[in-house]
């Protein structure tokens, strides 16, 4: 399963006091009732953007990289991991490495995967200067993540 949430979808979960925009909430709201378990948001820093995560340790390991220079590579997302993908400059394209399936990223989008299957995704950045964040929230305590939107 994905999910893909464009920046612009988002304009009212800026926290104007600290310059960070939610970009994802595993729950979204309190209104859901599950106990909440991790939260992206994207920093506008003078140096570039940067993805911050926040995840209950008990139950979530992250993991997170960047990857830049014209970057071209297959990533790994094992069965019960979520994993978050954030354009941080310019565009990304996402695809399943063995399946129909293929987004486009742009800046301040975020892509969420997650699944019972191993998956492997090709990430190809678009020109130089392109930037994206891979996190990969693995469960600590369930055998899998689940998306509650």
């Amino acid at each position: 399963m994905w999910l893909l949430v464009r920046a612009d979808s988002l304009d009212d979960y800026w926290d104007v006091d600290d310059g960070r925009r939610t970009l994802a909430a595993c729950p979204d709201t309190d209104e859901r009732g599950d106990p909440w378990r991790w939260t992206a948001r994207l920093a506008e820093h003078s140096a570039g953007p940067q993805v911050h995560i926040e995840a209950d340790p008990e139950y979530i390991g992250v993991q997170t990289t960047v990857f830049a220079d014209g970057h071209t590579g297959v990533v790994q997302r094992a069965a019960g991991q979520q994993m978050l993908l954030t354009s941080l400059h310019g565009q990304v394209l996402v695809a399943a490495v063995d399946g129909p399936w293929e987004r486009w990223l742009n800046p301040g989008d975020v892509f969420i995967v997650e699944g019972e299957e191993d998956e492997s995704l090709r990430i190809s950045l678009t020109a130089p200067e392109a930037r994206v964040s891979v996190t990969t929230l693995a469960p600590r305590r369930a055998p899998a993540l689940r998306w509650v939107p």
